[in-house]
């Protein structure tokens, strides 16, 4: 089994796997037919094409496209067609844990509303706040605490809470002195309601009969043809029944009520003074907290006189947030590849990763392997005259390390600069974007390989264009090999797979959960 055999064999098998996530993972899965609906946002931080759709928390679709449209954010999502949306459906942005990961979470709605039509506008939207917002939040808290402490201080220095205890002492001291000066008067006056009710008691019946003769009067009077008056007469009769037969009633009841109010009162005479007396002892403890408040003692003293304990907290809420920060604003890509070189018949497959932690640059990782191997030895051995070379080959892995720094940047036309390592040995390079999916690249490396045996003088050079695909993340490279020696001049062609950040991150939230 020869290497070139090893090598193809080594891009055949990340291929399929590949595949195999892109098939697995893909928001448009085969055969699976999906429905579009148009969502409306103001802003939709952190929210990317490719990310989840959730119909009641089950992964129904993903974000197809994001747009803008009249000031506002448009977002295009698909949706498996067996799932019905109905016209008064709610949708929301949501993160899916620290990491900032949003997706869109869909309220179907109610089936009585009737169902939502390809292509509609789902009207009722609305995006959750992010992690950085909730630590604004948090801080805005901790301002308010202090702000809350600083008033305490100021109260306690002013004396408006001593002043307060005072008031309510006094507050006391005359509600025991108004009852005590007034207990007779509140039982003579429960007397004369009981007096008055006695005589309302024997003196209403003659009353009511009195109003039952006037009545009786004016309907003789007035006769049979005064029909107003006579349901005037008629009523007032029908209001002397009830007076008749509820008054007495009331009247005990009223009666009753009073005689229950001035037991209560004898009774509880050594109650009220007891409430009024513990009313001044809690005042009196109260003072003598706020005292010690007031002189820093204790855990609370403390807690309202030493401002070091805001700026601590409002400081350490600060630092816990910076890291999240950053890590919502650093993007990663992947890379897996496979290239053919005519000229000094090497062949490449490999697996780098690229990390942007801002848009100006980005640092490159990558392992791979290499048919044509590196020069790890060479001997001259010598029998019967004749003189042989052996050189001998390392096949093992080899390391890319770059470093890339943007110096030009012109509407959707970009250039970066890289050095480092390219298959282990030093390397200089551009990357030229023509477009968002074209591009052209170049690098110069290998400056120590004339010193291998049987070794060109010269570097190589390689320069040529990478396309990747719009939709999908594969990508092919085509251009010209080892252009700086003219024995090893030629062509090499390449392809792979490019997962861009917003990829990895809806890979990442598609894989079930325990």
């Amino acid at each position: 089994m020869n290497t070139s055999f090893k090598v193809g064999l080594f891009v055949l098998i990340i291929s399929l796997i590949a595949g195999y996530l892109i098939i697995t993972f893909s928001g448009k899965e085969f055969g699976v037919k999906t429905k579009e609906y148009i969502l409306y946002f103001n802003a939709v931080e952190g929210l990317s094409p490719g990310a989840d759709v959730q119909v009641k928390g089950v992964k129904a679709g993903r974000v197809e496209k994001i747009e803008f449209e009249d000031n506002k954010v448009k977002v295009t999502i698909g949706i498996k067609s067996d799932i019905p949306i109905y016209k008064d459906a709610k949708a929301y942005v949501r993160t899916l844990g620290l990491m900032g990961d949003k997706y869109i979470y869909i309220d179907p709605g109610n089936p009585s509303s009737g169902e939502l039509s390809e292509k509609e506008v789902i009207k009722r939207t609305k995006v959750y706040a992010t992690t950085e917002e909730a630590f604004a939040s948090a801080q805005d808290v901790a301002k308010k605490i202090g702000k809350l402490v600083d008033n305490l201080n100021e109260a306690l220095e002013k004396g408006n809470l001593k002043e307060m205890i005072q008031n309510i002492r006094l507050l006391a001291k005359h509600a025991d002195q108004l009852v005590m000066e007034n207990r007779e008067n509140l039982k003579r006056s429960i007397d004369n309601i009981t007096v008055i009710t006695e005589n309302l008691k024997n003196e209403l019946p003659s009353l009511i009969k009195k109003i039952d003769r006037v009545a009786e009067n004016l309907e003789a009077i007035t006769g049979e043809n005064r029909e107003d008056i006579r349901q005037l007469i008629k009523n007032l009769k029908e209001t002397s029944v009830a007076l008749r037969e509820k008054t007495p009633e009331v009247l005990d009841e009223i009666s009753d009520a009073a005689k229950v109010i001035k037991g209560m009162v004898g009774e509880n005479r050594d109650d009220i003074k007891v409430a009024i007396k513990k009313i001044k002892d809690a005042s009196e403890k109260l003072d003598n907290i706020l005292a010690k408040i007031d002189e820093g003692k204790r855990t609370l003293g403390k807690l309202v006189n030493d401002d070091s304990l805001y700026d601590n907290a409002n400081t350490g809420i600060k630092e816990f947030s910076k890291p999240f920060s950053v890590i919502n604003k650093t993007k990663l890509d992947i890379v897996l590849y496979g290239e053919k070189h005519t000229g000094n018949e090497d062949e490449k497959a490999g697996i780098a990763g690229r990390l942007m932690p801002g848009e100006k640059s980005y640092i490159y990782v990558g392992l791979l392997t290499n048919s044509n191997g590196t020069v790890s030895r060479q001997e001259d051995i010598t029998t019967n005259n004749t003189t042989t070379r052996v050189v001998k080959r390392d096949y093992g892995i080899l390391f890319d390390v770059q470093y890339a720094h943007r110096i030009i940047k012109l509407w959707e036309k970009s250039l970066w600069i890289r050095g480092g390592l390219k298959d282990s040995s030093g390397d200089i390079g551009f990357d030229l974007y023509l477009s968002e999916n074209l591009m052209l690249k170049g690098d110069l490396y290998n400056f120590d390989r004339k010193y291998g045996f049987n070794e060109p003088d010269n570097p190589q050079l390689d320069v040529g264009l990478v396309y990747k695909m719009k939709n999908n993340p594969f990508f092919i490279s085509f251009g010209g090999s080892d252009l700086l020696n003219s024995d090893l001049i030629g062509v090499y062609v390449g392809a792979g797979f490019m997962f861009r950040d917003d990829d990895i991150k809806y890979l990442l939230g598609s894989v079930p959960k325990p």
